[in-house]
């Protein structure tokens, strides 16, 4: 299922993730590059950056490995995994070069059970947890596109964990716990679980036989009313290799998401022929559960643009801090500012443009600029710099040492 959106009469107030990237340049499309190829502007790639960071720390914090592979591999790779049987449709054709033949990369769990298979694994190793935030390439139909909410182009931060049977408890918990974080940080109000089942009527779209999809969906439902997660039951949402969890967000406005997915599968490891040496020195087959936080970085990007409307918490935002000088004569000051700031890591900018002062202001309130730093010659004078929010409150003037302290508690804090 993609992004499930439960819309309200208020909403059409609400402004739209693409007309709040293109008033604050994050993102733009060319007819050149294709529909569904959004190209992110230096403001739009700091934001997404950011997010990228988050996630790769968080990750990092729960004991996932960063690893990587590349963007096409050798078409056995998905005729072993079964994509190009079940999911065929969905990827880009099969590309024939100097005899050989090369897909486009449509997801990364094939190529992550390569590097699971790389050495003989014991079982003290396990569990196995890779992660990796990289972009996947899916055909869509071209009205099918949209903004960021439906790409070409879909960066996931891919994680996998392989894990023996008594860990794949622990291993939803965790998850489950990374996620409830990401909601926390990214200010989601509410959120419940869809629980996607496979299509007991149409079993000829997935793999495995029917005790392995039994078992799976049995032991997800166990988890989410063990862990007394909030869910809903879905048949045939499944993916085709397993059952699924998927994240539904409530964001600030009352509308519902799609986000985040966690998802177990023994179908792939037995496909592949993986496995782990038990302590019974025999070879065992591992569960893999494939799961991704934020689902897609473009997708998560416009959910959270609307979510937001554009106001970025300080952390986040692109521009932290604009610097106003009063008139041309402050510019120098400005720039002594400017330069203060960036040495402190903050993202910083002067608007030194001929327009009043006034005008300015507006102009950085429209931009959702956290701070405006008004310098005059009071300021200079006593090297200070007056501050305002894009709220419009004026917090007075003050030394620029304490405004760089309140700003990177804020940061810190994520508030």
């Amino acid at each position: 299922m993609d992004i499930k959106q439960s819309l309200r009469s208020n909403d059409l107030n609400l402004k739209d993730h693409r007309q709040i990237g293109q008033e604050q340049d994050l993102f733009v499309t060319s007819e050149l590059v294709g529909s569904g190829l959004p190209l992110f502007t230096p403001k739009g790639a700091i934001l997404r950056l950011l997010i990228e960071e988050y996630i790769a720390d968080l990750l990092t914090k729960a004991e996932y490995q960063q690893v990587w592979v590349p963007h096409i591999a050798r078409k056995e790779l998905y005729e072993v995994s079964g994509h190009l049987e079940k999911f065929g449709d969905d990827m880009f054709p099969v590309m024939k070069t100097k005899g050989r033949e090369y897909v486009l990369k449509g997801m990364s769990c094939p190529h992550h059970i390569q590097i699971f298979a790389r050495k003989p694994i014991s079982y003290r190793e396990m569990p196995q947890r890779y992660a990796q935030t990289t972009t996947v390439y899916r055909s869509e139909q071209s009205g099918e596109l949209g903004g960021l909410t439906r790409v070409l182009s879909i960066t996931q931060d891919d994680a996998h964990v392989f894990c023996m049977e008594n860990q794949v408890e622990e291993e939803f918990k965790r998850a489950l716990e990374i996620n409830k974080q990401m909601l926390k940080d990214f200010k989601f109000k509410d959120y419940w679980i869809q629980l996607s089942k496979r299509d007991p009527k149409q079993k000829q779209k997935y793999l495995g036989d029917d005790r392995v999809w039994e078992q799976m969906e049995n032991l997800m439902k166990d988890l989410l009313e063990k862990t007394k997660t909030p869910f809903k039951e879905a048949e045939g949402e499944a993916a085709f290799y397993g059952p699924k969890m998927d994240l539904m967000a409530v964001d600030s406005h009352g509308r519902e998401w799609q986000l985040s997915t966690i998802q177990l599968d023994f179908n792939l490891p037995e496909r592949f022929k993986i496995g782990f040496i038990g302590e019974d020195n025999e070879e065992h087959r591992p569960y893999m559960v494939h799961r991704a936080t934020l689902g897609s970085v473009e997708r998560f990007l416009g959910v959270y643009i609307e979510h937001t409307q554009g106001i970025f918490p300080t952390w986040l935002a692109p521009v932290q801090a604009t610097i106003i000088p009063i008139s041309d004569k402050n510019v120098d000051y400005g720039k002594e500012v400017l330069g203060q700031l960036k040495e402190a890591g903050i993202r910083a900018e002067i608007d030194d443009r001929s327009e009043t002062m006034q005008s300015k202001i507006r102009d950085a309130a429209a931009q959702k600029i956290p701070y405006m730093l008004i310098v005059g010659g009071r300021e200079e004078e006593q090297k200070q710099v007056a501050v305002r929010t894009r709220g419009g409150e004026d917090l007075g003037a003050m030394p620029l040492t304490q405004f760089l302290d309140k700003l990177k508690a804020e940061v810190e804090s994520k508030a």
